[in-house]
């Protein structure tokens, strides 16, 4: 038995002197720290942000529809600014044939996020407006289109999902020329947008 004590301390002493011996060591690191600094790189197409609306509908005196596409290129996280296309149809209900009207032209934009949800807009609309027949009297000279460009300045809400968001748009037409062939004072507008 005292054989067995004496291998029992032996042992214990060993460990005990072991850990001792592996703690005072100097452990000397041959790695270099070379932390490669990754480039956050944002692709193009994760900047272009394209819209659908549909608006300014009216059913009480015929039809009348709108709808604009446009696209935008974020400067920023809160600002963007972009080109576009508008197509107004107007289609009036009067005795006899029903005329109708297409209006078109182009925009360019520039918006700030108030909020993630909330944006001010600021627009230029180049728009052609159609001669009309006797039915509709626009006050354009006999046979002629009319160009006007004229801004407007207004305020949208977008919300939904990470890429797709649905969204209103109200912009008040500041050209009174323009009010006066539109026939209204505000243009709103419903749609889609992606990458918002």
């Amino acid at each position: 038995m005292k054989y067995f004590i004496w291998l029992l301390s032996f042992v214990f002493a060993m460990l005990v002197v072991n850990t001792d011996i592996e703690a005072q060591v100097r452990k000397k690191t041959t790695t270099k720290k070379s932390t490669k600094v990754k480039e956050d790189k944002v692709k193009l197409m994760d900047k272009l942000n394209p819209e659908i609306k549909f608006g300014n509908l009216g059913f009480f005196n015929g039809l009348s529809v709108s709808t604009k596409a446009n696209i935008g290129y974020k400067l920023h996280d809160r600002f963007s600014a972009g080109i576009g296309g508008k197509l107004f149809y107007d289609q009036f209900s009067v005795q006899g044939p029903d005329p109708s009207i297409l209006d078109y032209g182009g925009l360019i934009y520039g918006r700030g996020k108030i909020t993630k949800e909330i944006y001010f807009q600021a627009e230029y609309a180049l728009m052609n407006y159609a001669y009309s027949d006797l039915f509709i009297n626009r006050g354009f000279p006999g046979g002629s289109n009319r160009s006007i460009n004229y801004p407007l300045l207004g305020i949208g809400y977008a919300s939904g999902g990470d890429n797709w968001k649905l969204g209103i748009e109200l912009l008040y037409i500041v050209n009174q020329e323009a009010q006066d062939l539109q026939r209204s004072v505000v243009e709103y507008w419903f749609g889609a947008s992606y990458h918002f």
